[in-house]
């Protein structure tokens, strides 16, 4: 009877000694279960990192071309003398997406020339959306730009030149000498008053949406003195005409 017993309890500490083989399903289920979970996250945090970082590098990328647009927007220049605004503006719309794809065309003195460019005090400049997709010529914003307008230049070939491929999207408004906006600036005698530019940036990303950024630019007005004579009169006297 003793010894019975004594074989009862043996058998039991030999069977609590190891695992059985539904224990160790179990067990590798919910570690798999547990490194899946732990997986999720951390893809979900890095997709989170690179949202972000694609995010502020469009923000960057507009703040640099707004401020460079409404830059040379706020330097347009037109002499005092001209019939015809020096500033054009044609309002366009992309078929198939739907998107603002402008043209502006300005006589400016604040364009940068590129590093090895000779250039004088005026450029006209010509910015639209441009590029059909392919790696040769994305699509993106573009400026075509004249260091010598008005001159003809040998040898001159006037080539869009990208900016950003990630801007896909140009729209600009006119405000007009009494207070109302427009969506073109043509076939106008005199610059307007103000030009608001937004511009729509796609980030990297897969799903991102695409983001508006906006700038107001009132024009200088940066026309040319009128050159003031004095003659003189009968009698010696100064008078100006």
């Amino acid at each position: 009877m003793k010894s019975g017993r004594l074989k009862s309890i043996g058998a039991g500490m030999q069977r609590s000694a190891g695992f059985t083989l539904i224990e160790l399903m179990v067990a590798i289920v919910l570690f798999m279960i547990f490194m899946g979970a732990v997986f999720a996250i951390y893809s979900a945090a890095q997709r989170a990192i690179a949202l972000a970082e694609d995010q502020q590098e469009v923000s960057q990328t507009g703040r640099v071309l707004l401020g460079q647009l409404t830059t040379e927007v706020a330097c347009a220049y037109q002499s005092m003398t001209a019939t015809a605004s020096t500033l054009d503006g044609e309002d366009a719309t992309d078929a198939n997406s739907n998107l603002p794809t402008d043209t502006l065309t300005l006589l400016t003195t604040a364009h940068p020339a590129p590093t090895g460019q000779t250039a004088g005090d005026l450029c006209q400049v010509s910015y639209q959306i441009a590029g059909d997709g392919t790696t040769d010529s994305p699509t993106g914003l573009y400026v075509t730009e004249d260091f010598y307008p008005g001159l003809d230049m040998p040898d001159e070939t006037l080539t869009p030149r990208l900016i950003s491929p990630r801007v896909i999207g140009l729209n600009c408004r006119y405000l007009t000498a009494d207070g109302t906006w427009q969506e073109d600036w043509s076939a106008q005698t005199t610059l307007p008053a103000a030009v608001r530019i937004e511009l729509t940036l796609q980030p990297r990303s897969a799903g991102a949406q695409p983001i508006v950024m906006a700038a107001t630019a009132d024009v200088q007005m940066a026309t040319a003195a009128p050159v003031t004579t004095i003659t003189t009169a009968t009698g010696g006297a100064n008078a100006s005409p």
